[in-house]
This record gives structure tokens, C-alpha cells and sequence, in this order.
């Protein structure tokens, strides 16, 4: 059994693949997520986290108070969060060239290309760190990203206005879908995906429609909100399995 873990800014979600299978563990407050507490038999773990890695590195963590233990002698894989949503993506989709947001606490961004993860130098994809305009400090120490326009910290109430609709009629909303359209221009991935605590919860065709508007229709790719809280870790898990492979 492997276990996936999803560490985000505000929550932390567990867990358990079998074979093909995935069993919910549970939601846990990240600030009170400890991997020693886990009363869990398993062989590996995946672990997708809202951290910045530069060659291996750690090198920021915008939306984390503080890291939580999460050390085991069990094989391990650590990794991005916006990048196994991306990895789980390709999965349920079937494509090789994917384009991954999720929205929750920040904005994260994941890249498939050829069926592989895109990297870079190990920081490829933060769309939420783009300066887009204005002044507002941002949770990383910049001020005008993207992030400060349209997440979970920067919009109050989000949730409620994605209940009741207002939210596609915020600033904030509009200059997401520009962001997004510059990165499919750039990347012409066949599908773009969208998850997360916020990110899962809008709605498809709206967002299709809106960034449709800035692509010429040729680049148009295929929108597809994924509505599953638990898929950044189940995305963690596949990429432990799928990395470890050969100790199984």
C-alpha cells in the first residue's frame, strides 16, 4: 500500500492507493498534520506539498506557516502539489501534454509535457507568481502576482461567491483567465486542468468561455475542472508508485 499525502496551506488530505484503488484516510489541519501520528500500515509514501523545489531544494514556501513532520524511513517521494495534480491529471485523462492549476489557499501550477513532468530548473509553472499588476504584497514577498488577485487569501469569501455566481463578475476572476490563456498560448497543452478547494468548485463552461476569449481558436485546448478534493493526493501516490517502481 501506498500512502499519498497532499500538504496544502490550510488543509492536509491522506491517502491510501491499493492496486488501482484509493481509500480516504482522512483531512487534517496542516499546521496539526504530524506523518508519526498516521496509524497507517504502508510501504511508501507520495507526498505533494505547496513548496518551491529548485534542483531538490527547497527553496520557499509562500502559504506554509511551517513544514510538518513528515520524515519516514519507508521509501519516499516529495514533490510539488500543483505538479501531482498534474501528474494525476494525465492519468484520468489520457493525455501528454497537460496544463494543471489548483486554486485552494494559493495558486499552484503544474506542467505535462510528452507525458512527463515538465520542470524546468525545478521552479517551472508558477503561474500564481506572475506579476499581473498593482501593489498588493503577496504571501511570498513580492506584490502585484497573480495570487494576490485571485486565491483563497487574496479574495474574501471566495467560496460563497463561487456559491452564489459573483465571482466570474470580480476583477480578480477576469485577470485569472488572461493569466491562463498566456500560459496555453505559450504551451498549447491538449487540456487544462483545474483543481483544488477553489479550483475544483468553478464552473467549466464559464471558464472555458472566458479564457476562450483570449486564444485564437486554433490554440483552444479542452477545459476540465476536476472536481475531487483528494486528487493532488492520489496524484502523490501514482508518482511514488510509478517512481519506485522498480523496489516493488
Amino acid at each position: 500500500m501506498i500512502l499519498g499525502i497532499d500538504i496544502g496551506g490550510t488543509n492536509t488530505d491522506v491517502v491510501a492507493m491499493k492496486g488501482d484503488n484509493f481509500e480516504v484516510i482522512g483531512t487534517f489541519k496542516t499546521k496539526e498534520f504530524d506523518l508519526r501520528k498516521l496509524k497507517v500500515e504502508y510501504e511508501a509514501v507520495g507526498i505533494g506539498i505547496a513548496v518551491w523545489f529548485k534542483r531538490g531544494i527547497i527553496v520557499g514556501a509562500p502559504n506554509l506557516e511551517k513544514i510538518p513532520f513528515i520524515e519516514t524511513e519507508k521509501p519516499r517521494v516529495l514533490e510539488n502539489d500543483a505538479k501531482c495534480f498534474a501528474y494525476y491529471s494525465a492519468k484520468i485523462t489520457g493525455k501528454k501534454n497537460v496544463l494543471s492549476i489548483t486554486v485552494g489557499t494559493g495558486i499552484g501550477t503544474g506542467i505535462v509535457i510528452g507525458g512527463s513532468l515538465y520542470k524546468g530548473d525545478g521552479l517551472a509553472g508558477e503561474l500564481g507568481h506572475v506579476f499581473v499588476g498593482g501593489r498588493r504584497r503577496c504571501k511570498c514577498g513580492g506584490f502585484g502576482h497573480l495570487e494576490c488577485h485571485f486565491s483563497g487569501w487574496a479574495i474574501s469569501d471566495i467560496r460563497e461567491k463561487i456559491e452564489n455566481g459573483t465571482v466570474y463578475n470580480t476583477r480578480g476572476f477576469k485577470i485569472f483567465c488572461r493569466s491562463v490563456a498566456t500560459a496555453v498560448m505559450l504551451l498549447n497543452p491538449e487540456v487544462v486542468t483545474f483543481g483544488g478547494r477553489i479550483g475544483g468548485r468553478l464552473d467549466e463552461s464559464v471558464l472555458c468561455s472566458e479564457i476562450s476569449k483570449f486564444i485564437p481558436d486554433a490554440f483552444i485546448p479542452e477545459f476540465k475542472v476536476v472536481k475531487d478534493d483528494f486528487a493532488v493526493a492520489k496524484g502523490a501516490a501514482m508518482l511514488a508508485r510509478d517512481t519506485l517502481q522498480n523496489k516493488f
